[in-house]
């Protein structure tokens, strides 16, 4: 009789547990940004208030091997996108970087010897509360949207290739 509590409080959670982690639904193009406010490194930021910018949300974390092998090739296209004069909407092109962390500030080494430079990088908890995360349905990483002026989804998992396309069609629009 124990035996059978067990096995069916046991189904019961691992099936809660699948539902919690991958019942969420990832935003997709037309989905509306979520207003998330974000903590950095003691400060805060309301999304909603990027609105105006294309935005390039990226969800990673410093013990994921595919995040860090991406994480340099982003530092080096927002560089490029800031430092380039052909873009004339570079001035409000902005990334903004969400860690999933257990502890610590690995994150911040990582991001700084991958050559993350832009002003918005905030981290979560792997484990409890982490709203953008959620707000975002993001169910892996690396995971990133690309965020029109009017805080619409534009794209999820844009390749860096395709952004700046993707945004010289929108501003011709």
């Amino acid at each position: 009789m124990v035996k059978n509590i067990v096995s069916v409080a046991v189904i019961l959670l691992l099936g809660v547990m699948v539902w919690y982690w991958y019942g969420r639904t990832e935003l997709v193009f037309g989905d509306e940004m979520p207003d998330v406010t974000l903590s950095g490194q003691g400060y805060e930021l309301d999304l909603i208030d990027l609105k105006g910018n294309y935005l390039l949300v990226y969800f990673w974390g410093s013990w994921c091997g595919p995040c860090r092998q991406k994480n340099p090739k982003l530092a080096e296209f927002y560089n490029d996108i800031k430092s380039d004069s052909e873009y004339p909407w570079a001035d409000d092109f902005e990334v903004i970087s969400i860690a999933l962390e257990t502890t610590g500030e690995a994150w911040i080494r990582i991001g700084e010897q991958a050559g993350f430079s832009w002003p918005y990088q905030f981290v979560e908890p792997r484990f409890g509360n982490h709203p953008a995360y959620y707000g975002f349905g993001v169910n892996s990483i690396p995971t990133s949207f690309l965020i029109n002026r009017e805080g619409m989804i534009v794209g999820a998992n844009p390749s860096l290739r395709n952004i700046p396309r993707m945004i010289e069609r929108l501003e011709n629009n």
